[in-house]
This record gives structure tokens, C-alpha cells and sequence, in this order.
């Protein structure tokens, strides 16, 4: 049962050091404040940097031809490696591989027209694959298929730039038709953000619409993958670069001939990157919390010492060393749980308010904090009070009521 009296009891010596009370709270409180705000931030700096891969497949590979620096065969080193769409065919077969596509570069930009606007942009042919693997941050519509590629569609994926050039943002652009080289074209789609590109004034239609109309070469500027659950690039790799080398005459171990990014690994180095932060932030504020607490626990011996003669006339006239040891403990908890939720309160309320006004960059957005991470705080105050208010509250118990009545 609740026991109002002691309640009472506890609430009018904290009053009686109303100063000493508010500066060992305040510990507390700044404590347990610092613990909620750095893993919320924390939070937040994980979510801005993962985001960066957000527009494509974190377990996708990007293969660009390089230049080689090895002789092979009576070839001299420094000639250039020009991937090709029979590469894609060959890698497709390799075990492991899941999705797989081409991405070319027109090697001009060329003059888009809608009305009167005219504006000139670049034109990327990609496969239908790499909706699954260069994830367009889609502001509308959809992107291509493998309709659209198998019949060479005329349609494209135009980035929010192009649809404010051409049409001034007047109009909703899916379904509207732009001339590309003179050439008409649906949009099917609007994107606003791509991967590797600040502002999105790209063009994207189907690969073989592109080889049909712009370009009717062989060649490409990169291969984009995704590896299959249950296999690694490590795995694949080997073979993948040999079936390469072999094809276009370079030696497999020249590590400039091809320019491999496996955006797994990345994900993983970053990953272990915020690992290592959240650690960080979590030692410095449990730190700073159990800072606090020992300055409850300091001032808890001190309101002892000052309560000997009390406790000592306490035991007198009868109260047990549990009831004693319990007024202490609760003293304690009172302090460390009010001044925690202050804190926690304060916390939230700071990450809330960076939420509101819309602080984001590239690195840092949407900071936030979990239910079990506020209630582990709690409960990790609650033991640290505890521990915290023991040593003061077994020194209670231990004073002799004859030496107690002694003191001054």
C-alpha cells in the first residue's frame, strides 16, 4: 500500500535543502537529458548516412570498364576496357547472380522539346532489371519494364528537373509526350532523386529503345548486379573477373582493368562505423548519468551524517534498522526517478522539436528515439538510484542509538 505519511515525511526533508536537492537532481537530470539526446542524434546520424544508399540495392555490385596497367600477351598496358552487352548475357549464368542489366551513356546530351520550352539533358538507356537494383526515388508513376524494353518502347523516366525546364511545372507530366531528338516519347515516369547525382535532370529510357534509335553500338558504361540470397560477391568475383579478363584480354589480377564498387561492403563498414558511434554515445551518457548518481549518493551520505542524531532517537524508540534503510532508499529514488523524467522529458522534447523544424542533411535526418531505449533508461536510472542510495542508507542502519544521542 501506498504510505502517504512516509511520502510525506521524505517530501519535507527534501524541502528543508531545497539547494542541495535541486544541484543533485539537476545531475541527474542532465544526465539522463545527455543519454536521450546522443542516442536520439545518434539515431538520427544513422538514419541520414544509411540514406545515402536508399536509391539502390545494398547488396548490388557496379562493374565499369577501366584501364589496364599490365602487359598481357604481347599487349601493352593502358588500353581502355569497354564492357559490352554480351558481358551481361555471359555473367547472368555465373551462380549467384539475381538481377542484372546495362547502363549506357549517350555520349551527347540532346535537345528535349515539350511546346516551346526546349532544354538539353543527358539520356541514359537502362535495363528493365535495374528497377530492382537502382532504386529511383519516384516522385510519380513508374519505371521501366520488361515490356518496355522487349518492344523497345518509346517511354521515358524524366527527373524533376527536365518537367521544370519543359513545362514550367504546369502540368502533371506522366503520360505527356517530349520529343528527344525530335523524336516523341511518353514520360512514364518522375523521379527526384537518383543515385551519384546532385539534381535530377536525367533522362532514362529502355536499353534496347536507346540502341534502336541513339546508339546502335554494342557497347555500355556499366553493369549492375544484386547477388542472390546466400552468396557474397567475394564468392562470385573470382570467376566473374576471369570470364571478363578472358573476354577482353586482360590479365584477371590487374586491378585497374575494371572498376568494381560492391555496395555490400560499404553497407558494412558503415554499418560497423555506427555500431562503433552508438557505443561511443551510449558510454558517454551512461557516464554522465552515473555521474549524476554519485553525486545523489554524495549527498545522501552527507544528509545522513547531519540525520545521526535523528535516526539514532528513531531506533530508540523502537523503528527497525529496514524501515530506516528504506526511508533512505526511497529518498534516493525520489530524487533520481522525479529529476530523471525531468530529464527524459527534456530529452524527447529536444529531439521532437529538431524533428518539427526539419533539421536534415545528407547525413543527419529524422532523429528519434525507441520505447525500449526510454524504458532501459528508466530502468537503468532506477537500479543506479538504488545503488546509489545503499551505501548511505547502510550507514543509517548501522548508527548505535547511545553514540547517536552523543552527537551533535
Amino acid at each position: 500500500m501506498f504510505d502517504f505519511d512516509r511520502w510525506a515525511e521524505i517530501g519535507q526533508s527534501l524541502k528543508q535543502h531545497k539547494l542541495r536537492t535541486a544541484l543533485t537532481a539537476f545531475g541527474v537530470s542532465w544526465g539522463i537529458f545527455m543519454l536521450i539526446l546522443l542516442l536520439g542524434m545518434g539515431k538520427g546520424l544513422e538514419r541520414g548516412t544509411m540514406a545515402l544508399y536508399q536509391d539502390t540495392a545494398t547488396n548490388s555490385v557496379w562493374i565499369n570498364g577501366g584501364k589496364t596497367s599490365q602487359d598481357y600477351k604481347g599487349l601493352t598496358p593502358g588500353r581502355l576496357v569497354n564492357l559490352d552487352i554480351e558481358d551481361i548475357a555471359m555473367l547472368a549464368r555465373l551462380p549467384g547472380i539475381d538481377l542484372i542489366g546495362p547502363t549506357k551513356l549517350v555520349n551527347k546530351a540532346y535537345n528535349m522539346q515539350y511546346g516551346q520550352n526546349i532544354g538539353s539533358f543527358q539520356i541514359y538507356g537502362i535495363g528493365a532489371a535495374n528497377a530492382g537494383i537502382q532504386k529511383l526515388s519516384l516522385q510519380g508513376g513508374r519505371q521501366i519494364n520488361e515490356l518496355d524494353e522487349r518492344e523497345s518502347r518509346k517511354v521515358a523516366v524524366v527527373g524533376t528537373r527536365v518537367v521544370e525546364v519543359l513545362m514550367k511545372n504546369r502540368i502533371d507530366p506522366l503520360g505527356s509526350s517530349i520529343l528527344v531528338g525530335g523524336i516523341p516519347f511518353t514520360v512514364i515516369g518522375v523521379y527526384k532523386k537518383a543515385l551519384e547525382e546532385q539534381s535530377p535532370n536525367r533522362v532514362y529510357i529502355p536499353y534496347a529503345t536507346l540502341r534502336n534509335v541513339f546508339d546502335s553500338s554494342p557497347y555500355i558504361n556499366q553493369i549492375a548486379l544484386t547477388i542472390a540470397p546466400g552468396h557474397t560477391w567475394a564468392s562470385i568475383r573470382p570467376e566473374a573477373v576471369k570470364l571478363l579478363a578472358q573476354r577482353h584480354r586482360f590479365d584477371a589480377q590487374d586491378s585497374a582493368a575494371l572498376e568494381i564498387y560492391d555496395i555490400s561492403a560499404e553497407v558494412k563498414k558503415l554499418q560497423s562505423l555506427m555500431t562503433g558511434i552508438r557505443l561511443f554515445m551510449v558510454i558517454v551518457g551512461v557516464g554522465t548519468l552515473l555521474a549524476g548518481c554519485v553525486g545523489v549518493s554524495n549527498t545522501m551520505l552527507v544528509t545522513v551524517k547531519e540525520r545521526t542524531r535523528e535516526f539514532g532517537i528513531r531506533k530508540a524508540i523502537g523503528a527497525s534498522p529496514s524501515s530506516i534503510l528504506f526511508m533512505v532508499l526511497h529518498e534516493t529514488l525520489a530524487i533520481t526517478l522525479v529529476a530523471g523524467y525531468l530529464g527524459l522529458l527534456a530529452g524527447v522534447g529536444v529531439i521532437e522539436l529538431v524533428r518539427g523544424v526539419g533539421i536534415e542533411s545528407d547525413y543527419f535526418r529524422d532523429p528519434q528515439i525507441d520505447l525500449p531505449i526510454a524504458l532501459g533508461a528508466i530502468a537503468v536510472l532506477s537500479v543506479a538510484g538504488l545503488i546509489a542510495g545503499y551505501l548511505p542508507a547502510r550507514q543509517a542502519v548501522r548508527i548505535s542509538p547511545i553514540e547517536a544521542l552523543r552527537h551533535e
